[in-house]
């Protein structure tokens, strides 16, 4: 009998044992399984947005100066009614950025603080000095028509190749035509 309990907790051990292998078999199968996941979903995202990227190149070699500058103004202005403001900051030229919004926060509270939320944008005039365009846009407030906060404002796009801008705006305009 002694030997039968003894071979027992020998079988009940090896079991034990194996059990625990398969677990942790299992757990770095899932682990590799996830990370393989990520990866395919990673690339497959990239290979979407540079799609959409080729796409768009293939759009503004066919517009005409004015119709891109107006795409692109309207891309960020797109951004920040979506409220996706990183977007919006990564197009600003370097140096305006360090000189009036330094972070992205600082940026993003002077949007939400005189930007109306959903924007009609009117196209007045455009003029070229090289690869430098200035707009100057009447933005208009949707949801409160005339009663909304309505201004002018010039915005500056350096255009170095079909959608590679860096662009700039008169941050006072927004900040003057505040009623307080």
């Amino acid at each position: 009998m002694k030997r039968s309990v003894k071979s027992n907790r020998t079988i009940l051990v090896f079991l034990i044992i194996l059990i625990m292998l398969l677990v942790l078999s299992l757990i770095l199968y899932k682990l590799i399984t996830k990370t393989d996941d990520t990866t395919s979903f990673e690339k497959a995202s990239l290979a979407y947005e540079e799609k959409v990227n080729e796409l768009a190149l293939e759009d503004l070699s066919g517009k005409t100066e004015q119709q891109r500058m107006q795409y692109y103004c309207a891309q960020f202005f797109k951004y920040i009614s979506i409220r996706d403001f990183e977007k919006a900051y990564n197009l600003l030229y370097s140096e305006y950025k360090e000189n009036y919004f330094p972070t992205l926060e600082s940026f993003k509270k002077y949007m939400i603080e005189y930007f109306p939320s959903d924007v009609s944008l009117t196209y007045n005039n455009m003029e070229r000095l090289g690869n430098i365009y200035v707009l100057w846009v009447h933005v208009k407030d949707v949801y409160n028509g005339t009663n909304g906060h309505n201004f002018d404002m010039y915005v500056v796009i350096q255009e170095n190749a079909y959608n590679d801008i860096q662009m700039s705006f008169s941050r006072n305009s927004a900040v003057e035509g505040l009623e307080v």
